[in-house]
């Protein structure tokens, strides 16, 4: 029992002297609506992460989907202070079909509270037209070649087409590996764009988005096998369908953007005890060991 009493004092000084943190983080993936992040308590500043849905691929020999763009903050906030956040869905890819585009959506907006707001990934509104923007750039589809540009990846432009007659291709934001710098809880890497299509009049890829430790979701490829691959990562772009007159005249559908993400860190001070506590603490448990031991004897 007296070793008890003794360990237990040590175990408070040591306590005391080591102090405690209060580190944490929350993902927020598609909610379908609101959410609410409520800031712990001790913590006066958080970082965030916001990236906008990613645009759906368009049908045809067209533009990959753009993905959606990329912000972060750092900002001083109160404890309990509450945020609503919102995750931007990705678009969804165009229909199959003839000289048409039907069906085709950029991403949607990811926003945390006032404090930061990340658009969606941009679609084309037209036939023919380039690779969708964003936060990187949808690859660009062939007009008469036989492979669609790969989407860009870390904040980079869509390629354009490997061969043949190339489109425009899509414009990324421009190397955004700083701002993610910032964060210290996880670890965020570019996801890759998908690869162009294959065929007559190829589809472009779509554009990549955002990995967690190595690991998130992907977008949609295009309908057919050969059609544009869609990009890996939260807010990533959908290949687009492309066309191939060996196999039929059909525009192919597009696929699905990826979903958006919100992300919030935090590190709290750390709550430690001052030196005259933690003599006081020795004291009292030294104390309650002497008072354990003439207890005994007597």
């Amino acid at each position: 029992m007296e070793g008890k009493i003794f360990k237990g004092a040590i175990a408070c000084l040591m306590l005391g002297l080591s102090g405690l943190s209060n580190a944490g983080f929350i993902t927020y993936t598609s909610t379908g609506g609101a959410d609410f992040f409520e800031v712990p308590y001790g913590v006066s500043e958080i970082r965030v992460l916001a990236i906008g849905g990613g645009a759906g691929g368009a049908n045809g020999h067209q533009g990959g989907g753009g993905a959606g763009y990329l912000s972060t903050g750092i900002f001083s906030v109160n404890a309990f202070d509450a945020f609503s956040v919102v995750v931007g869905e990705g678009g969804t890819g165009a229909a199959s079909g003839s000289n048409m585009i039907v069906g085709l959506t950029g991403g949607e907006t990811s926003s945390f509270g006032s404090l930061l707001t990340s658009l969606g990934g941009g679609a084309v509104t037209g036939i023919n037209q380039g690779g969708h923007n964003g936060s990187s750039g949808g690859g660009a589809a062939c007009n008469s070649g036989s492979l669609g540009g790969s989407g860009g990846s870390s904040g980079s432009n869509g390629q354009s087409c490997q061969s043949g007659d190339s489109m425009p291709f899509g414009f990324g934001q421009g190397d955004y590996t700083s701002l993610l710098s910032i964060f210290t809880e996880s670890v965020f890497s570019a996801g890759a764009g998908g690869a162009g299509g294959t065929g007559s009049h190829a589809g472009g890829g779509g554009a990549g988005g955002i990995l967690i430790d190595g690991l998130g979701i992907s977008a949609s490829d295009g309908l057919m096998s050969w059609s544009g691959k869609g990009g890996i990562g939260y807010g990533a772009g959908g290949g687009a369908g492309g066309l191939d007159f060996s196999v039929s005249d059909i525009r192919f559908a597009g696929g699905d953007g990826a979903d958006g993400l919100v992300y919030v860190e935090w590190d709290s001070p750390a709550v430690s005890v001052s030196e005259p506590s933690a003599f006081l603490i020795m004291s009292l448990g030294l104390a309650g060991l002497a008072f354990r031991k003439k207890s005994k004897n007597a």
